[in-house]
């Protein structure tokens, strides 16, 4: 596989080693929502503006992208943004007025499938991404040349609940039964994500990251023998295109569910599995992987964060192919001592 270098050139960082499965001496680690609500300097940018007004400025972005890095020294910067703005430039009318996300439009059978498909142009989404592009750009040109860059997107299923639930779904009831009732005009749906993700992967990966992650955030709403058929193969077409360009890291809020399915990604491009917190840490052996802390022992203290970081270092860290992340997104409201504890814990393991 090529590994891709980053835009400031130089030797790779250890995120890149570490998706590349050499040896180095210390574990890499950034977290998962890292730029964001539990930090004090977040919220001071935050006040009077809502979420997309700063997703949309490239300069506020990068800087939120910047502060966890300025604070605790990670190894990665991911962008500061949100899974469901590839839907934002598909004019599917994104909104988070409420906090929680909303379309305007949505997807519910073939018909307004086809009409988004014979509406779609790459180089319209370019553009409309503009704003997204640049502020790639400036990250990585304010960014330490021992750091990476990590750009993101939702998974197809994820990403195709939304465009039909229309909001955050508990059940994915819709989605679901589309699956089942219509599975040609389903598939379909997936074949479109697969297709305007990788043009969107594609423009963060021409302006500077140097890794992706793909976010299945609802891997967990289904059997494994659904995912295996329905979901899988379609986070494997994009992995195979992207990871021709640089190293995908894929992570699923369920991989405790589909631990065994999971494996046979990383025949398809995946370099790395990112573990939820309710699968051991070891259990892919000595295939890379990427966590898998629980979020909620942020909450605890200092003393146990250690404890419990320690325990995931002793049973994987010694190993290639290793990234220390959560299980999951930073919860907000989370004490920075604790983090901090998370951070000093892990930079101060000796492979």
């Amino acid at each position: 596989m090529h590994i891709k270098v980053n835009k400031k050139g130089g030797s790779m960082t250890k995120i890149q080693k570490a998706l590349r499965n050499e040896a180095i001496d210390k574990v890499p680690i950034w977290f998962m929502r890292q730029a964001g609500r539990y930090l004090p300097e977040y919220q001071e940018v935050k006040r009077g503006k809502d979420f997309m007004q700063m997703v949309l400025d490239p300069q506020i972005a990068s800087e939120i992208t910047l502060q966890p890095i300025e604070r605790f020294d990670l190894d990665a910067a991911i962008i500061f943004s949100d899974i469901l703005v590839l839907l934002h430039a598909l004019d599917m009318d994104v909104s988070f007025a409420t906090g929680s996300p909303e379309l305007g439009k949505t997807v519910s059978d073939s018909v307004q499938l086809n009409d988004l498909k014979s509406s779609y142009d790459k180089e319209i989404l370019k553009k409309r991404l503009d704003y997204y592009r640049e502020t790639i750009q400036i990250t990585r040109n304010k960014l330490n040349n021992t750091k990476s860059l990590l750009g993101f997107a939702a998974a197809p299923f994820t990403l195709a609940s939304y465009m039909v639930e229309g909001k955050t779904s508990k059940t994915h009831a819709k989605v679901r039964a589309w699956m089942h009732s219509d599975t040609r005009g389903f598939l379909e749906l997936q074949d479109f994500i697969v297709k305007a993700t990788i043009d969107y992967l594609d423009l963060q990966i021409d302006a500077g990251v140097d890794a992706i992650q793909l976010f299945d955030s609802w891997g967990d709403a289904m059997d494994t023998e659904t995912y295996s058929t329905f979901i899988i193969p379609y986070i494997e077409k994009i992995a195979e295109v992207i990871s021709k360009r640089v190293p995908v890291i894929f992570f699923c809020r369920g991989a405790s569910i589909h631990r065994d399915a999971l494996k046979r990604v990383y025949q398809h491009g995946v370099s790395m599995v990112s573990l939820d917190w309710r699968i051991p840490v070891d259990y892919f052996g000595e295939l890379p992987v990427q966590g898998n802390l629980d979020p909620a022992m942020l909450f605890s203290n200092p003393e146990t964060v250690r404890s419990e970081v320690s325990k995931i270092l002793e049973r994987r860290g010694h190993k290639k192919g290793f990234i220390f992340n959560l299980g999951h997104g930073i919860y907000p409201e989370t004490p920075l001592e604790n983090v901090a504890a998370m951070v000093e814990t892990v930079k101060a393991f000796n492979v």
